[in-house]
């Protein structure tokens, strides 16, 4: 069933090519205010999804909308979509200003940020007049999300928008991306970029060979928020400790495992210490979404070598 609120909607996708299927039976939904990733390694079908979910490809199968009209009708969303791919379509030849002057009057940009206000944002003010040729690669991809974010666009959708930067430029990008989803912009990012990605997105899908193995909400890739793995020289003295703030339970490897939504890492091992407990190992039990993409990865693996045996 389709959500009247999703900003992009993608329902039984299969991309062919030949005898080749590049993305077989997906299945996504990106509500309005998210900052979605679409994670997946090289190849595994980031760009095809999102290249059929925008109508700039014909899905051999399936149905897909942006904003609640169906791909093959975006010229309806004129002005509501923005859309950088991995290789950013700028004219070398022209200026900064002269880009974007262009790129507004093919999008039909009516109100929201101005020229002016994107460039402030992607950070390049006081670039107008340069020529395109001669920017970074950096800068080229901040010039391409400048002219995607102007007007009032409701999705703006990046194609791997880390891929060829520097770490310098990763993490102004990261840093920019924040900063749009604190404006509360609607983001669709793909990227095989698993850590920096873990820093700023609310929802992911993960695709692997064309197929999408989970979609859920980033919190739930990591684990459980408030659980902390601790081994301690004395275990009553950490039961005492953690009473009032949580509960703790004692696991067969010595360590224990203490429950405590809420409350702040920094206070719970402030009581282990003043209780004596004799900490020796403190750390927040949550996976990083590299290691949860990898048990993925792993899960898949197994699925398939059982059903070929």
């Amino acid at each position: 069933m389709e959500s009247v609120s999703a900003a992009l909607e993608v329902r039984g996708l299969w991309k062919r090519y030949g005898a080749t299927n590049v993305v077989r039976d997906v299945n996504l939904t990106v509500e309005r205010g998210q900052m979605y990733g679409l994670l997946g390694p090289n190849g595994s079908g980031k760009t095809t999804t999102l290249s059929c979910a925008l109508g700039l490809l014909a899905p051999s199968r399936g149905h897909c909308t942006v904003l609640g009209v169906p791909a093959k009708r975006l010229h309806r969303t004129r002005g509501k979509v923005g859309c950088v791919f991995d290789v950013p379509a700028i004219l070398r030849g022209h200026t900064i200003q002269q880009n974007l002057k262009y790129q507004a009057r093919l999008r039909g940009h009516k109100g929201g940020r101005s020229m002016g206000e994107a460039l402030e944002r992607v950070g390049l003010a006081g670039f107008e007049q340069r020529r395109a040729g001669g920017l970074s690669l950096g800068q080229e991809k901040r010039l391409a999300i400048a002219g995607a974010i102007m007007g009032s666009p409701e999705l703006v959708v990046l194609d791997e928008p880390l891929s060829g930067l520097d770490p310098m430029g990763v993490r102004g990008m990261l840093q920019m991306l924040e900063e749009l989803k604190e404006d509360g912009q609607t983001l669709i990012v793909s990227s095989h970029r698993l850590h920096e990605m873990q820093e700023i997105l609310t929802h992911a899908g993960v695709i692997l060979d064309g197929e999408v193995v989970r979609e859920a909400p980033l919190d739930d890739y990591l684990g459980k928020a408030g659980t902390w793995q601790v081994e301690v020289r004395d275990f009553e003295a950490a039961e005492r400790a953690v009473a009032g703030l949580g509960s703790i339970t004692k696991s067969p490897d010595g360590r224990a495992t203490i429950d405590a939504p809420g409350i702040p890492g920094e206070q719970i091992s402030a009581a282990l210490a003043e209780a004596g407990a004799g900490v020796v190992f403190f750390s927040e039990a949550r996976l990083g979404l590299q290691a949860s993409f990898e048990l993925l990865v792993d899960e898949r693996r197994s699925a398939r070598q059982g059903g070929a045996a």
